[in-house]
């Protein structure tokens, strides 16, 4: 092995001097690579007080909401609902409308929702006192506590109306209905917002599937809370029904944006053209023939962006959000409220460092190989005698 003096001269092959150089640069490209990663450090997100605000609110609400129902079969269920919360509900009810995924619900029971929530109304640009249609069903009581924490803590308007059937696992108790969790938060001064009127939620919006029983509890349920009933005749009519009522309350400054939460056919037309839509915020939708249309194909056709809240486990996994976690997450955690940031300061000139040094060896061998060209030009030029010359004495 050549010592460090004659390496680099030009008398050691190219090849053996680029084996050095190339060792040589991936350790000071590791050693740069730790020193960055010495400098990682959390940094908060923006909005971080009023996200921990409406989290905060969300967890006081699941706490009422757990404790008013402890000692009732949803809360003692401890299989289907770890934590007890009592924001899960049974398989099967007489007010059961349609399947649904306990996964989903689980990954639901998370008061981070509300954080990510204020999130996309951020990203709208949404200003105190603005007018938010709210499209709520009974399947999932957490994210409708969610976003009515987001929308009341930064002081926007929500503008609620209700689905009051649920899916398998949701708000499916006929005595203890999402209308009445959320009379439950009103009572207890944790929510100000109550739903401006009901249906019944399931196929059509009129319950079809349930049985006559079941209807009759889920009218029963908007009745005792004194929310007005639409129960139009066709679907269509119960979607225009919902548009007047949404504008009536708006007021002079109209809908500002229209929040889907869950899967109501009046909402969102079919479950198919629910699965076209993308979930999370939506300034346009993409132009389907759409089979049904519902009150949020009206408003997005009008300009209004929307927030779909549909495929909740894809909405968590891409948010940093836990999937079906074993007990309730604790507020704060997830990239929602922090992200992983590196002292620029420290890692730009170690980066710039590291282009010269590699800019260095990418121009030695440059050099090398026109050194290379050169000689072997010579050694081709014709009456040019490169071998040995013989001793005559």
């Amino acid at each position: 092995m050549p010592s460090l003096k004659r390496l680099f001269s030009r008398a050691v092959p190219w090849t053996l001097r680029a084996d050095v150089l190339l060792v040589t640069l991936a350790l000071i490209g590791l050693g740069f690579q730790a020193i960055a990663e010495s400098t990682k450090r959390l940094a908060p997100q923006e909005n971080l007080q009023i996200k921990m605000a409406a989290a905060t609110r969300a967890v006081r609400c699941f706490e009422t909401i757990r404790q008013y129902r402890m000692g009732t079969a949803a809360a003692t269920d401890f299989e289907n609902d770890p934590e007890g919360s009592g924001l899960i509900g049974q398989e099967y009810t007489l007010t059961t409308t349609d399947r649904g995924v306990l996964e989903a619900k689980l990954t639901s029971v998370n008061p981070n929702f509300a954080a990510l929530f204020v999130d996309y109304f951020r990203e709208l640009r949404l200003r105190p006192g603005d007018p938010v249609a709210v499209a709520m069903t009974g399947s999932f009581p957490a994210l409708n506590t969610a976003a009515l924490a987001a929308i009341e803590e930064p002081g926007l308007r929500a503008v609620a109306i209700t689905s009051v059937g649920a899916s398998m696992w949701g708000a499916n108790d006929p005595k203890f209905s999402w209308l009445d969790m959320e009379k439950l938060l009103n009572d207890r001064g944790l929510l100000h917002t109550r739903s401006v009127a009901a249906s019944i939620g399931g196929s059509n919006d009129r319950g079809r599937g349930l049985s006559p029983k079941g209807r009759d509890l889920l009218q029963g349920a908007i009745e005792r809370n004194g929310v007005f009933f639409i129960h139009e005749p066709t679907l269509d009519e119960a979607v225009l029904m919902r548009i007047a009522i949404y504008d009536r309350e708006a007021g002079e400054r109209g809908v500002r944006a229209y929040v889907n939460l869950g899967g109501s056919s009046a909402s969102i037309g079919t479950r198919i053209g629910g699965t076209l839509i993308e979930p999370g915020v939506n300034k346009k939708l993409k132009p389907y023939n759409w089979t049904q249309r519902g009150v949020l194909h009206h408003y997005a056709g009008r300009g209004v962006p929307v927030i779909h809240i549909q495929q909740v486990e894809t909405i968590a996994r891409d948010n940093g959000l836990p999937i079906a976690p074993e007990t309730i997450p604790s507020i704060g955690e997830g990239r929602i409220f922090h992200r992983e940031v590196y002292d620029l300061r420290i890692v730009v000139p170690a980066f710039l460092t590291f282009l010269l040094l590699c800019f260095g060896v990418l121009r030695s061998r440059h050099r090398a190989a026109v050194i290379v060209r050169e000689e072997s030009a010579v050694e081709l030029r014709p009456g040019t005698d490169t071998s040995p010359q013989r001793s005559t004495g």
